[in-house]
């Protein structure tokens, strides 16, 4: 309700009128559910009840009338006299950011309709949808895979022009193929091993069901990538705890970033696994806690180190309530579980902040950190690839190039005299 968040009446009844003046109570009751604070909660309904002004001026009297031309005139408006000199202050995306927040709420509670899938144009709708269908059904590829290589097919097809119906997919060439690749190539360079992918198993699928007169997949370039080409990243132990100081543990964002990446760097995981870690997952009773399969590998069941539980349990006694039952939680609303993309920018933001900055640095640095650790201290490389997930040894053996006290046992002498 408003009253939650406003008291004068003046206010309550400026609110309760106009197109979205019904719905006023149900979108503040929705920021109070999500644990919004007081002045989070006020900046938007205030941005909101500028929105339904704005409405109102133009002779909206009803929800149908709002919709996304309506909402990005009004942050032009808005924005258009929107002045300031201060480094932390950015109207455009603080207005943005409260507009997405209402037609989340009108969206998921119906009043407007929903945002439609990517409409794929009927041109070569008749070939990509049942190629996106199979890769989720039969490949059991991602979402958010799906979705990137329907980009890139999409702009292949439209590329085809007339010759993406049918009857001309019949007699699609291997020139037209090649053509394409180049100017791609060309005009794109970045990204081209997920062009190539994409495009290899389209076209392998086309001559699987007789949809192209011959396998074009094999006229798709390979990108050269060598397995074995590069040394896995890791950091010494002295970097490591430079970044746990760099986390402030007197809040409770630092205390959450703290067991978040005491965790990681016990265990090797991934973003990913850290943030998919449910309390159901934790076995205090045992000391152990489970790692959910990742990527194809194998759920592992490890010990819970003292200092790791420790630092749960403190983030634990202040975690938000929430029916989630993923661990890590944002701290601000809405409270959500972390996800695989906050994990990386927070590792990252750490790294900065304690002055370690390896080449390509990221999350899975710390991954990289724990194996390459674990082979110093002479772990086998099975117990390696147990804890790491990983369901074949060769994925392992890429960090036994990191073992120096192997190597210098196989390094030959150098040539004297030369």
């Amino acid at each position: 309700m408003l009253e939650y968040w406003y008291k004068e009446r003046r206010t309550l009844v400026d609110f309760r009128r106009g197109p979205l003046g019904p719905h006023m109570d149900g979108f503040a009751d929705y920021l109070r559910r999500k644990k919004y604070t007081r002045l989070s909660g006020i900046g938007i309904l205030s941005k909101v009840c500028l929105f339904n002004a704005f409405a109102i001026e133009r002779g909206i009297t009803d929800c149908k009338g709002i919709d996304e031309p309506l909402r990005c005139a009004f942050l032009e408006s808005y924005l258009e006299n929107y002045r300031t000199t201060s480094l932390y202050s950015n109207g455009c995306l603080d207005a943005m950011r409260c507009m997405n927040h209402l037609f989340r709420y009108l969206r998921e509670t119906g009043i407007i309709k929903a945002l439609e899938a990517p409409v794929i144009p009927e041109l070569y709708r008749w070939v990509l949808k049942p190629y996106l269908k199979y890769l989720t059904d039969e490949r059991q590829n991602a979402e958010v895979t799906v979705q990137r290589k329907r980009v890139v097919l999409c702009a292949f097809l439209d590329g085809l022009g007339k010759n993406a119906t049918s009857a001309q997919m019949k007699t699609l060439r291997a020139e037209t193929v090649e053509q394409y690749m180049l100017k791609h190539f060309k005009d794109s360079p970045h990204n081209r091993r997920a062009l190539t992918a994409a495009l290899r198993g389209f076209l392998r699928y086309c001559a699987e069901r007789k949809l192209t007169t011959c396998d074009l997949s094999s006229m798709v370039p390979s990108v050269p990538s060598y397995r074995f080409a590069s040394l896995p990243r890791g950091l010494e132990d002295s970097a490591l705890q430079r970044m746990l100081n760099a986390v402030p543990k007197d809040t409770p964002a630092g205390v959450r970033d703290y067991a978040v990446m005491l965790l990681m760097m016990a265990y090797g995981l991934r973003a990913m696994s850290a943030a998919k870690v449910l309390l159901e997952d934790i076995n205090w009773t045992l000391s152990t806690v489970r790692i959910r399969a990742q990527k194809g590998g194998k759920e592992v069941v490890v010990p819970l180190l003292d200092a790791v539980g420790e630092a749960i349990l403190r983030y634990l006694k202040i975690r938000p309530e929430t029916a989630h039952r993923e661990v890590f939680m944002t701290v601000r609303a809405p409270v959500i579980p972390l996800n695989a993309s906050r994990v990386s920018v927070m590792v990252r933001n750490y790294m900065i902040g304690a002055g370690v900055h390896p080449q390509r640095g990221g999350s899975h640095t710390l991954r990289h950190s724990w194996a390459i650790r674990a082979l110093a201290h002479d772990a086998p490389i099975k117990a390696i690839a147990d804890v790491l997930g990983h369901r074949y040894l060769n994925t392992t053996f890429i960090y036994a190039k990191a073992d120096l006290k192997m190597l210098r046992q196989v390094a030959m002498p150098w040539p004297e005299g030369r």
